[in-house]
C-alpha cells in the first residue's frame, strides 16, 4: 500500500511545487517593483491619474483621413503618400 519510496516521492513533489510557487511570486514581485520604479522615473509615456490613484495611459481619439479613409491619431499622423493628404504638411 504505502511504501517509503512513495512517501518520499510525494514529499519531493510537494516541496517542488512549494518552492516553485515561492519563486513564481518572487519573480512577479520583482517585476512589479521594476514597473513602479520605471513609472516613478518617467518612461516618456503620457500618463494621467484616475480617481482611484492608479496611473493610466492617456488615450487619443482617432480621426478618419478624408483622403485615404484610414484612422489616424491627429497629433502623430504621417502622410499616407497621396498628394492631397492633410497630414503630410
Amino acid at each position: 500500500m504505502f511504501s517509503l519510496s512513495k512517501i518520499l516521492f510525494l514529499v519531493l513533489v510537494i516541496g517542488a511545487v512549494w518552492f516553485g510557487w515561492r519563486w513564481y511570486n518572487r519573480v512577479g514581485a520583482v517585476g512589479r517593483e521594476r514597473l513602479r520604479e520605471r513609472e516613478r522615473r518617467g518612461s516618456g509615456k503620457p500618463t494621467s491619474t484616475s480617481s482611484g490613484g492608479s496611473p493610466r495611459v492617456a488615450a487619443e481619439d482617432m480621426e478618419k483621413c478624408p483622403e485615404c479613409g484610414a484612422y489616424v491619431a491627429p497629433r502623430s499622423a504621417v502622410a499616407c503618400g497621396r498628394p492631397v493628404c492633410p497630414y503630410g504638411r
